[in-house]
This record gives C-alpha cells, sequence and structure tokens, in this order.
C-alpha cells in the first residue's frame, strides 16, 4: 500500500507544498532562530546597559561633570575692606610691640633724668606738686591733717564699686598720727628687730599713713596677696586715684617690701601717669627712699 502525503492548505485542502513532518521541523527551527535572537538581544541589552553604566560613573567622576560651586555674594563692605587693609603680618606685628617696647623703656629713662620741681612748705616736701613721705623725705611731728577728705570720698566710691562686683573693701588702717607710727614702729622692733622692721614699717615721720593720703586695705599682712580683693584692687584702684603704693620687685627703690594692700592717693589724672609709666613712685619722681644713717 502506497503512503499518500497529506497537504495542509489554509483552505484546508490538500494543495500544500510541505508535508506534516516537514511543518513540523520548519516550526522547531523557527522557534530555536527566535530563542537564539532573543539571547542575542538579552545579551546586547546588558552590553549596552553595561556602557552607560561606566559611562555614567566616569562622568560623575569627572571634574568638569562637577556642579558649579555657589559662591556667597561677592560685595565688598566697609568692614571687610576695613579687615583687609588693616591687616597686617605677624612679623610687623611683632616690630611694632618692639617699637611700643622700645618706646615706653624710653619714657621711662626720660622720668628718670628729666628735671622735677621740688618745694619745701611748712617742713613738708613736694615733688612736682606731690606730697612725698618715704625713708628719705619726712613730715613733721605735728603735721596732723587726718584722713584726706578727697582721698576718702574716693575710697567711698571705688568701694562701692567693688562691691557691686561682689566684694568688700574697707579701710583697716588710714591716717596715723606721728606718736601713734611711733608706738606701733617701737613694738615691731622689739619683735622683730630693727633690721626686719625697717622693710615693713616706717619710722616715726617717714609714714604715709601720717600724710593722710594712704591706707590699708581689708588686711595689712601677707596672707592678702593673691586674694580676689587684691586683684581688683590692683586692676581698678586707679581708676579712682589710687596706685598699690610698694609695688613687688621694687624693694630697692621704695624701700619698703611688696604691699598689695598699701594704696597711696594722688588723683585720677597723675594715678593714670605714673600706673602707665610702670615705675615707682620714687622712680616717676626721680628720687630715693634711704635712712640718712643708712
Amino acid at each position: 500500500m502506497t503512503d499518500k502525503k497529506i497537504y495542509i492548505t489554509p483552505d484546508n485542502e490538500n494543495k500544500g507544498r510541505y508535508s506534516r513532518q516537514e511543518l513540523v521541523l520548519i516550526t522547531k527551527f523557527k522557534a530555536i532562530a527566535c530563542m537564539i535572537l532573543f539571547a542575542v538581544a538579552i545579551v546586547v541589552c546588558l552590553k549596552v546597559a553595561r556602557n552607560l553604566n561606566v559611562q555614567g560613573e566616569a562622568t560623575a567622576k569627572s571634574p568638569e561633570a562637577q556642579p558649579e560651586p555657589v559662591y556667597k555674594s561677592t560685595q565688598v563692605t566697609k568692614e571687610s575692606t576695613a579687615s583687609v587693609t588693616t591687616a597686617k603680618p605677624s612679623n610687623e606685628k611683632e616690630d611694632e610691640a618692639a617699637i611700643a617696647s622700645k618706646k615706653k623703656e624710653a619714657e621711662k629713662k626720660q622720668e628718670k633724668t628729666k628735671k622735677h620741681k621740688t618745694e619745701v612748705i611748712d617742713g613738708i616736701t613736694y615733688v612736682d606738686g606731690i606730697l612725698v613721705a618715704n625713708k628719705t623725705y619726712s613730715l613733721p611731728a605735728d603735721y596732723d591733717p587726718g584722713l584726706d577728705p578727697k582721698a576718702e570720698a574716693a575710697f567711698k566710691k571705688m568701694a562701692k564699686a567693688a562691691e557691686k562686683d561682689g566684694l568688700y573693701l574697707f579701710i583697716c588702717s588710714g591716717y596715723r598720727s606721728y606718736y601713734t607710727q611711733t608706738e606701733l614702729y617701737n613694738s615691731y622692733v622689739w619683735s622683730y628687730g630693727v633690721k626686719a622692721t625697717d622693710r615693713f614699717s616706717a619710722r616715726p615721720g617717714h609714714s604715709e599713713h601720717q600724710s593722710g593720703l594712704a591706707m590699708d586695705i581689708n588686711l595689712a599682712a601677707d596672707a592678702f596677696d593673691g586674694t580676689p580683693e587684691a586683684k581688683w584692687l590692683a586692676k581698678h584702684c586707679v581708676e579712682y586715684g589710687f596706685i598699690i603704693r610698694y609695688k613687688k620687685d621694687k624693694e630697692s627703690v621704695t624701700g619698703f617690701k611688696y604691699e598689695p594692700w598699701h594704696i597711696r592717693y594722688l588723683g585720677v589724672e597723675t594715678a593714670k601717669k605714673v600706673e602707665a609709666s610702670g615705675l615707682a613712685l620714687e622712680e616717676y619722681l626721680g628720687i630715693d627712699s634711704v635712712y640718712k644713717e643708712d
């Protein structure tokens, strides 16, 4: 029996060119071809995507791709101009400091060498109009002015200012007469001897306390040094016309040890000049402070 080929046509008529087996093979081939093309397409897409990603990263790292920085207003103000024009290199500042230091030293030398007017009125010595009482210059035994009213008023004003800063200042020893100083000095000599006493207590007639222009604040003892009151006094007393009379490291000039509690009234203008000079009062006035017999 002879096999007959069956041809499938769109009209279901036996007029087709391929057999059923051929059609199956063709269909399989097409399916495989489609799968290959699909796989190729996927590979191509992955490569394209990878290239785009690499380019994007390169662009992000590229300096040209960085966004332009946002600058603040470049408007120049008077303040900024001033700060620029006044700013100076550190070496120039150091030079200015050296010049200022030399100028101050020159002023000190000038103060020491300039001529001062010294006059004695009723046994009281005045240098450039400033009453002087130290180891060289004495006061008469009968000189008994009491506490100077201007000095007392200045102290009260200063004490009120210190009180606002939470500190309490008071006069523990103000005016002392010639005779009171005699008793005090002799008691110290009895306890410590003349040499030691002469470092911290004046002989009768040589004490500033007798002038009525000097006063001891709070505590006339070394324990006062370094206290908040002592620091405040050293910083602000000149604003009220006082100076720390016996400064640190000036014993060879003043004749007395450092006494941060002992202040002397000179008036605001003179006190500021003396303080600004950095000199002890003896240096400022061009005088010494030595007992004659020494």
